[in-house]
């Protein structure tokens, strides 16, 4: 009995040390729990959100200053993203740029320029509207887009970017197709806990969407819409049969081609209903494309032996594609280049701007759909 009861005691005993040991690890295990738990909220605080994609604000956090800068427009054009903005200032700058910062703290910086008035410095990359930060070439990682300004008292800071423009969507951008393959980078403000970071999030995708291209060929007129007339030549079927080849030639290299019509218009399209929902203009830019080439055949009332190559751009732009793309036709089609001086920026080249709101009467496709 007395065995039985010491039995007992040490059997209590022992359980009692094992129930303490196994409350000791429990204990242990919960603080390795809520250790870890407060870690990952911790980090979790620090995180925002690009179209669903997680970008850590560690990265800028510790650098950028309270003040934030102002962007008063953003721009996405051809394969380049540019800004303008402003920011207040109380001490005299030695210079201002845009940097785009990489992930792991490196640095791109942009060509900026920037001018001091009041105690306000402005801020521009948009000196050429195809210049800027080259969308087509960032690897795959988050990127931030700071203010970087040097004060002559040898001060450097960095400040985040917030959205002060009338463009409150995402944009959405898909480089030209290489290899089969794309990146999607998403543009867009994100804002937590009271921190505003202009964002640019790539990834790779294996394909572009179903709605985007990388090129678009605008067959120009089309319909009733002749063109410019010849003998038994008419410009809408020659420009026709030209986009047809190049978008054979495009696909053959891998890219994603959209023709903003293909022939089988009848004669109700028209040089009016362009701007309509399957009008060219409105195919033109809702295509996603990097590159529009619209291809015309110009006429001449006074008759002359040799025609020429004018290729017609955009202003305030670098004309090195267009001078490449007019260089290229006299070269391989052993032709010659317009001898037209009027609206002439380059040898070939050609920029001539329409004023919309002045010539409103005339545009009444454009007048239809305001």
């Amino acid at each position: 009995m007395k065995r039985t009861k010491k039995k007992n005691k040490r059997n209590m005993k022992n359980k009692k040390k094992s129930y303490q040991k196994r409350n000791r690890m429990l204990l242990f295990i919960c603080i390795v729990v809520i250790a870890f738990t407060c870690f990952i909220i911790g980090k979790r605080e620090e995180t925002i959100l690009a179209n669903g994609e997680a970008v850590s604000l560690s990265e800028i956090k510790n650098i950028i200053e309270e003040k934030q800068a102002k962007v008063n427009r953003y721009i996405v054009y051809g394969t380049h993203l540019n800004l303008e903005g402003e920011i207040e200032i109380l001490s005299e700058v030695e210079n201002a740029q845009i940097v785009l910062r990489k992930e792991g703290g490196e640095e791109n910086v942009i060509d900026t320029t920037y001018e001091t008035s009041n105690n306000l410095l402005s801020f521009s990359t948009l000196d050429k509207i195809n210049e800027g930060i080259d969308l087509e070439n960032l690897d795959i990682c988050d990127y931030f887009l700071l203010l970087k300004i040097s004060y002559l008292n040898g001060q450097e800071k960095y400040y985040s970017l917030e959205n002060n423009s009338q463009y409150q969507e995402k944009i959405e951008y898909y480089t030209i197709t290489k290899n089969n393959l794309n990146n999607k980078i998403n543009i867009e403000f994100v804002n937590k806990n009271n921190i505003s970071a202009f964002v640019l999030n790539v990834n790779k995708i294996s394909k572009l969407p179903e709605d985007m291209y990388d090129v678009v060929i605008d067959p120009g007129h089309g319909g009733s819409d002749s063109g410019a007339i010849s003998g038994i030549y008419r410009e809408d079927e020659i420009v026709l049969d030209c986009s047809l080849e190049l978008k054979k030639k495009l696909e053959d290299l891998g890219l994603k081609v959209l023709l903003t019509r293909d022939g089988t218009e009848g004669k109700q399209y028209d040089m009016y209903n362009i701007y309509d929902k399957d009008g060219r203009v409105t195919m033109a830019n809702e295509s996603g494309a990097k590159i529009l080439v619209s291809l015309h055949l110009n006429s001449n009332e006074s008759d002359f032996v040799d025609g020429g190559v004018e290729v017609y751009a955009s202003p305030n732009m670098d004309y090195k594609l267009a001078m490449d793309l007019s260089d290229n036709i006299v070269h391989t089609a052993n032709t010659t280049y317009s001898k037209m001086e009027s609206f002439k920026e380059e040898l070939g080249v050609y920029v001539r701007t329409i004023d919309v709101e002045k010539n409103l009467e005339s545009f009444k496709g454009y007048k239809r759909n305001l």
